[in-house]
């Protein structure tokens, strides 16, 4: 490193070499000496000061240079202390099995990874601590306040962190992130490691059970007093139209046991008409038929992963809404309740695959 200083006086003193000038601002007259020209020169004094770097360099205190002719400061020294920082080093994160989300909840993944710096670990800003886990589309799950574990030599901490994974959380390879500063604010980051989030397909519905009101015999098109029947997907796995089944039973009487109201007379759609809708104008009339014990896929249905408690009941919030109609009331059958309840019948079933 070359620093250059330069200071001014009023007698016009120039050092160059072998040269030396003294003019007399106040008289006129030129001093001359070693063989000089006299032709005026400017009053500046230039000091060429190299400085040798050295790692660590610890140098005290000033020096000044007076003109001896007029005892006045013309230049002055000064040395430097340049302290060079070591930053940290994550050199180690823990390896993370397969995890399983926790069907409509939160699962804690434990992780820790190891910390050094060349200067000390009383170096490290233990506050800094952090890790993070990331998959792209999917929303980082972060601990800002990833803790010590154990000084391992005296230059390296081990820390622990626990990361919180959400059910709806996409299946795949999530990306590790540990990261740290030291105390002068460098910092040091290890995204090597990656741990897989296993698939999980799982369900939750409501209401679970359907109701009609009291219905005079050859009345069609009439649809349920409580639906819709609200599935929540409480996995991280997508689920499709083909992936999502209904099975219905046959309805059988429950004072003249040989009566039934059977399953094809049903159908079940994600969609429906308006609260007043009546005859084909009730979508869910329109929708798919059921057919005893036999699983059908509901055309257009999905249900995407999602957060149940925003509850938009829509693929933002991994739910479905299915309805349900009963096309014909039979005109042949006993004037009764009719339910899932006999032992000639089932309780419908609605599924995801």
């Amino acid at each position: 490193m070359i620093v250059f200083f330069s200071s001014h006086n009023d007698y016009g003193i120039t050092f160059n070499t072998n040269l030396f000038h003294y003019y007399n601002a106040n008289k006129g007259d030129v001093m001359k000496k070693r063989g000089v020209r006299g032709e005026d020169w400017s009053s500046t004094a230039i000091l060429l000061l190299v400085v040798l770097l050295l790692i660590p360099i610890l140098v005290l205190g000033v020096s000044y240079a007076t003109n001896p002719l007029t005892g006045q400061v013309t230049s002055r020294q000064a040395n430097l202390s340049i302290r060079i920082n070591a930053p940290p080093v994550i050199f180690f994160v823990s390896n993370v099995t397969p995890q399983s989300i926790t069907e409509a909840s939160t699962t804690l993944v434990n992780f820790s990874f190891t910390a050094s710096d060349a200067d000390g670990a009383a170096d490290i800003n233990n506050n800094s601590a952090q890790l993070r886990i990331m998959r792209t589309g999917e929303t980082d799950r972060v601990n800002l306040s990833c803790h010590p574990l154990a000084l391992i030599s005296a230059t390296a901490i081990n820390y622990s962190c626990s990361v919180y994974v959400w059910y709806f959380d996409g299946a795949g390879p999530w990306t590790v992130n540990a990261s740290l500063n030291d105390t002068a604010g460098q910092r040091a980051e290890n995204a090597s490691r990656t741990f897989e989030l296993q698939e999980t397909a799982a369900m939750a519905l409501s209401p679970t059970a359907l109701t009609w009101a009291t219905l005079p015999a050859g009345f069609t098109n009439q649809t349920s007093n409580n639906d819709p029947i609200t599935v929540n997907n409480t996995g991280n796995k997508n689920i499709a139209a083909a992936g999502f089944l209904t099975t219905g039973y046959n309805l059988q009487g429950l004072s003249t046991l040989t009566d039934f109201i059977n399953a094809q007379n049903f159908s079940v759609s994600p969609v429906n008409g308006t609260p007043s809708c009546t005859g084909v104008a009730c979508l869910e009339c329109n929708g798919t038929l059921m057919s005893n014990n036999t699983a059908q896929s509901i055309s257009s249905a999905n249900l995407t992963r999602g957060n149940n408690t925003i509850n938009q009941h829509n693929q933002t919030s991994g739910q479905e809404d299915i309805f349900f109609c009963l096309r014909t009331v039979p005109t042949e059958i006993a004037r009764q309740v009719y339910d899932t309840t006999g032992s000639a019948t089932s309780a419908w079933v609605v599924e995801i695959s």
